[in-house]
């Protein structure tokens, strides 16, 4: 098993010891762990533990999940990249729940390229998490597999995105939908390829929503 290098954060008035909910966090391209956990998750006031790994490539001396390279290639060739590195985090968030004392299945949060990596979760593997929120990210697979007691999907996406358009968003939640997926879209006006606080604020809510489910 190839091993992601990870840092972990905890929230709320969450103790090292608790057995907390599990929040993995996939930062974008050219950010950190720390940098993304500041962005998105200091605030959240709720006990979970956070498991934020490093992408494999560096970026502007920063990180990245994907080769510049990749950018060149079909959407096609992009998806099974990306299915690989899923089936890599996949293993890694296996021994992270030995490890850490962990309260019922993983939450995953991912943004643009992170978001890429949800769509996979979400359309492959929803057996595996209890909530998955994709942001500003694209949905590549092909074959969505819905899963019986799958998780449910939340997906975030700014309708001014200049990176990602909107339509790919409402796309990817039609399709998951089609497979018997629980997803639903969320749309921020004046919202570009970014995590504005309204943005913020309704994922803490989906958060909040799936732990005391």
């Amino acid at each position: 098993m190839k091993k992601l290098t990870y840092e972990t954060y905890l929230t709320g008035k969450a103790s090292s010891t608790d057995k907390l909910p599990l929040i993995i966090l996939l930062h974008f391209m050219g950010s950190s762990p720390d940098r993304f956990f500041e962005l998105l998750l200091k605030d959240f006031d709720y006990p979970a533990r956070v498991i934020a790994p490093y992408g494999q490539y560096t970026y502007k001396e920063q990180y990245s999940w994907f080769p510049d390279s990749i950018y060149n290639e079909n959407e096609a060739d992009q998806s099974r990249f990306i299915d690989e590195l899923t089936g890599v985090l996949l293993e890694n968030v296996e021994c992270w729940v030995q490890e850490f004392s962990t309260q019922g299945k993983p939450i995953y949060l991912g943004v643009s390229q992170g978001g890429d990596v949800c769509f996979t979760l979400a359309s492959r593997y929803g057996d595996r998490f209890r909530l998955c929120l994709p942001i500003a990210g694209r949905l590549l697979v092909e074959g969505i597999v819905g899963k019986k007691n799958g998780g449910i999907v939340r997906i975030h996406h700014g309708i001014q995105d200049p990176i990602v358009p909107i339509t790919r968003a409402r796309e990817a939640a039609k399709q998951l939908l089609s497979a018997g997926i629980d997803a639903e879209l969320r749309e921020y006006d004046d919202t570009g390829h970014a995590t504005p606080l309204k943005m913020r604020k309704a994922i803490f809510e989906d958060i909040q929503a799936s732990i005391r489910d």
